[in-house]
C-alpha cells in the first residue's frame, strides 16, 4: 500500500509541473556528523546525478544569532550516496538552509528551498521562531504532546491550503495533509517515524514574470524540502 501511495504522489508532482520528474534537493546531517546534500523523490533516495544548478546551490548553515556561514561541500559518487558532503564533521544539532533557481519549465521559474533542522524541535511557535530558516518559503516546526506542527509561511505569511507531504527515513508517505488558514498542519507520532522525517511543499506564484538567461517566465513555481529527526528520539538519549 505505502508502495503505490509514493506511485500516486509522484504522478501528482509530475502533473503539478517538476521538470526533474518529482526530485527535490534535501540536506540531511548523517551519524558522522557529515552535511549531505542530494537530489531525489524523498529523504532515503540519494543516488539521483545533480543537476548542474543544483550542484553549484550554496550551503549556509544558520546560527543561534541569526548569522549565517557558508559550508564548502565536496562532490562525491558512490553506488551508496551520489551528491555533495562535507570533508568535516558538524555540529549535529545545526540549522541548515539552501536556496536555488533549477531552470525554466513549461514557462515557469522553478526555485528550490531546502532546509534541516539537525536538533531537538522546539516545545512553542515562539521559540521556533527564535531560531528559523531565513528563506521566503520555510516551516516552522513544533514539537507538540501529539506530534509534530509544521507552521508553512510564503514571505512571512501563512500560505494556506498547501499540499503537505510527509516521508519517512526509509522513504515512504506517511501522511498528505492541508495547511490550515493559519498555515499549519498537524502530524500524529504514529505518522513521524523514528529517524529521520521529511516534509515537501509547493507553492506556485501566477504573477511572477521576468527572464533567465534570456528566457522568459510567467510564474515562478517554489518548492520546500525539511528534514528533522522524530523528537521522541530525542527522549530516547
Amino acid at each position: 500500500m505505502k508502495t503505490m501511495k509514493i506511485a500516486l504522489a509522484t504522478l501528482c508532482l509530475i502533473a503539478a509541473a517538476t521538470p526533474a520528474y518529482a526530485h527535490f534537493p534535501w540536506i540531511t546531517i548523517n551519524e558522522e556528523g557529515n552535511v549531505q546534500y542530494f537530489f531525489g523523490e524523498n529523504p532515503a533516495d540519494c543516488t539521483y546525478k545533480l543537476p548542474g544548478s543544483i550542484a553549484k546551490s550554496e550551503i549556509e548553515l544558520v546560527t543561534a544569532k541569526g548569522t549565517k556561514e557558508k559550508l564548502e561541500l565536496n562532490a562525491v559518487e558512490t553506488d551508496d550516496f551520489v551528491g555533495r558532503t562535507t570533508s568535516k564533521a558538524i555540529d549535529k544539532n545545526a540549522l541548515l538552509q539552501s536556496k536555488v533557481t533549477f531552470g525554466i519549465y513549461h514557462g515557469s521559474r522553478l526555485d528550490y528551498y531546502t532546509v534541516h533542522y539537525g536538533g531537538k524541535l522546539p516545545a512553542s511557535r515562539e521559540d521556533a521562531k527564535k531560531h528559523s530558516a531565513d528563506l521566503d518559503l520555510k516551516a516552522d516546526l513544533v514539537d507538540t504532546e501529539q506530534g509534530v506542527d509544521a507552521y508553512i509561511t510564503w514571505q512571512g505569511k501563512p500560505l494556506a491550503d498547501a499540499d503537505i507531504l510527509l516521508y519517512c527515513e526509509e522513504g515512504h508517505e506517511e501522511a498528505s495533509k492541508k495547511t490550515d488558514s493559519d498555515g499549519k498542519v498537524s502530524f500524529t507520532d504514529k505518522e513521524v517515524e523514528d529517524g529521520l522525517n521529511g516534509i515537501m511543499v509547493g507553492h506556485t506564484v501566477q504573477d511572477e514574470s521576468g527572464s533567465l538567461n534570456d528566457k522568459k517566465y510567467e510564474s515562478a513555481s517554489h518548492y520546500l524540502t525539511v528534514t528533522f529527526k522524530d523528537p521522541q528520539d530525542f527522549a530516547k538519549q
